[in-house]
């Protein structure tokens, strides 16, 4: 059972209705979009609250999910805040670099940090639906939303093999960190380049065990979902 799947098995709204729980995500995403500020700090507070609770995390538990995801998020707003201009006026600590100035955008850095805050508060939300709603309720809102069925199997499908890719990841990372694989640069770069190998490998491999197990229950080409 992948990580995500036992919290989501084992949380304290686990016998609320996946509709209810869909439609209040649903309402977050929108909260999360609308322009007042304050509403999406609120958001962040109660959702962020409320999955520690139903979910049985802990904080630090919790703050390991953001570890792949802070990543983009960090590098899209610095691709937003951050400008080159020749005039120095409109950023911030500006530094001279080949005829022009660059620095800190005044004009595009609340747009980032409001940027910051809105994405946050849609993951947030987006976590809270995934720790707390098992996948087969996931499906069971999908289909009560009439959504076809093809599309039905591609989310499934993606999904499973997000969090399989996560936790082959997580293992090799693991067994190289143990080794002293990242224990210098050198090193480093030696043991990422074996773990984009190996995880290629492994996805190819599951793929191959999954056809395998289709074709022993007489896969017809669709999913019964």
């Amino acid at each position: 059972m992948l990580s995500i799947d036992k919290y989501a098995y084992s949380n304290r709204i686990l016998t609320w209705r996946p509709q209810i729980k869909g439609l209040i995500w649903l309402l977050g995403i929108v909260l999360a979009f609308q322009p007042i500020l304050w509403i999406k700090g609120a958001l962040i507070v109660v959702a962020v609250g409320h999955t520690l609770y139903a979910a049985h995390l802990s904080v630090h538990q919790y703050l390991r999910w953001f570890y792949a995801i802070l990543p983009f998020i960090l590098l899209s707003i610095i691709g937003i805040v951050f400008t080159m201009s020749t005039n120095k006026q409109i950023i911030y600590y500006p530094i001279r670099l080949f005829g022009y100035y660059f620095g800190v955008s005044k004009t595009m850095l609340p747009v980032g940090l409001h940027l910051g805050v809105q994405v946050f508060a849609a993951v947030v939300c987006t976590y809270w639906f995934a720790l707390t709603t098992p996948f087969q309720q996931i499906i069971i809102t999908l289909k009560s939303c009439h959504l076809p069925n093809l599309m039905i199997e591609e989310i499934m499908l993606m999904y499973r093999f997000i969090f399989i890719f996560i936790e082959a990841f997580e293992q090799i990372y693991r067994a190289q960190k143990l080794r002293f694989g990242y224990k210098n640069f050198r090193l480093s770069l030696h043991s990422s380049a074996i773990l984009a190998k190996m995880l290629f490998e492994q996805v190819m491999v599951n793929y191959e065990h999954m056809v395998h197990a289709l074709d022993a229950k007489l896969y017809d080409g669709e999913f019964k979902v």
